[in-house]
């Protein structure tokens, strides 16, 4: 664990004191962040979106929770309800030649970034990527989609948004409560009043809120072999991820003996010959987020663990009314702006 995720989610004497040493940081970021969404509200600064309803799926801490699992999941389904569901991406160390970029499933983790292609391959959904993301959500809306799902940016308050879902780990949850970077929270826990949906990532949830569960499927050759991994055996994890310990609880919850981790910032990578290595000695498995950096590599005896959310159907119907509803204001604030601009043409 690193030392500020030991701050953050740990309650030893090290960690109270660590983080009241940020405290102050924590008082200057919570004034500029408040200070930056009351000038949203107030329209000084501006918010923009397409006409196409806007879904957003964030998280109010730093760090991983679950969000790209529940987003496979959420278009998946709306897919099967009949829309035509578009994703959209900041593109975190996307390396694309220019933004907006068209995420195609022949390309690759470099160009596009690991979690939008790997959405790309799972849901078949139009994704786009764009660090400024009114912009690509206007280009995605080009292509014919029905509802833009934003993958993060729950606190982009430059994209107009007609819902917002938050993904909350049900291990960790909020660590300390407090703001960065004395603690994990990007704003108070007020937001989550304020929010459509909130889900639970592997816990109980309280009442009102939402559970979403994972289950991983039998672990796959990289290599494309027909090799396994039978369970109890002793296996090396690789997880690239913003909570790493998730992964490697699922891997024991399958039946795993973890002998060795090998330590990964998230979204980062491996040389090659580290992870052969290591293959000598046990399996690797990594996640499928790390699968798609490693696509063309031989890389004997390394496996990939697929995850697929599960939540309830009211989640989904509550989500649908969302769009339903933001559908139904877009279409009538259109007739009424082509009113308008036909009564202006009668004047002329």
């Amino acid at each position: 664990m690193a030392c500020i995720d030991k701050i953050w989610y740990e309650k030893s004497p090290y960690a109270v004191v660590g983080s009241l040493i940020l405290r102050p940081l924590s008082w200057v970021f919570a004034l500029c962040s408040a200070l930056r969404r009351m000038l949203y509200e107030q329209g000084v600064l501006k918010s923009s979106a397409p006409l196409v309803p806007v879904i957003i799926v964030g998280g109010l801490s730093a760090g991983g929770s679950g969000k790209t699992p529940l987003c496979v999941a959420l278009i998946k389904e709306l897919q099967r309800r009949g829309y035509k569901v578009g994703l959209l991406s900041r593109g975190y160390r996307a390396k694309a030649q220019q933004f907006p970029w068209r995420v195609m499933a022949d390309g690759d983790a470099v160009t596009c970034g690991d979690e939008p292609l790997l959405i790309k391959r799972q849901t078949g959904a139009e994704v786009v990527i764009d660090p400024k993301r009114p912009r690509g959500a206007f280009y995605l809306a080009s292509l014919g989609v029905d509802v833009i799902i934003c993958d993060d940016g729950l606190q982009h308050y430059a994209l107009k948004r007609d819902g917002e879902i938050v993904v909350v780990d049900g291990v960790r949850m909020f660590g300390n409560k407090k703001l960065l970077p004395s603690g994990p929270l990007r704003e108070g826990l007020w937001r989550l009043k304020k929010v459509d949906e909130v889900v639970i990532n592997g816990a109980v949830a309280k009442l009102g809120y939402n559970t979403m569960v994972l289950h991983p499927t039998a672990p796959i050759a990289l290599d494309g072999s027909a090799i396994t991994v039978p369970k109890g055996a002793k296996v090396i994890a690789l997880a690239g991820i913003g909570n790493p310990t998730r992964f490697y609880k699922t891997l024991e919850d399958f039946g795993f003996a973890i002998a060795e981790v090998l330590t990964v910032g998230d979204h980062g990578t491996l040389p090659c010959s580290k992870i052969a290595t290591a293959a000598q000695r046990y399996p690797v498995i990594m996640t499928a987020k790390d699968a798609i950096k490693y696509e063309g590599q031989k890389l004997a005896n390394v496996f990939v663990l697929n995850v697929e959310a599960f939540l309830a159907p009211a989640f989904y119907d509550g989500v649908e009314q969302l769009i339903k509803s933001a559908t139904n204001r877009i279409e009538l604030r259109a007739r009424r702006q082509q009113a308008q601009g036909a009564q202006g043409n009668k004047h002329e």
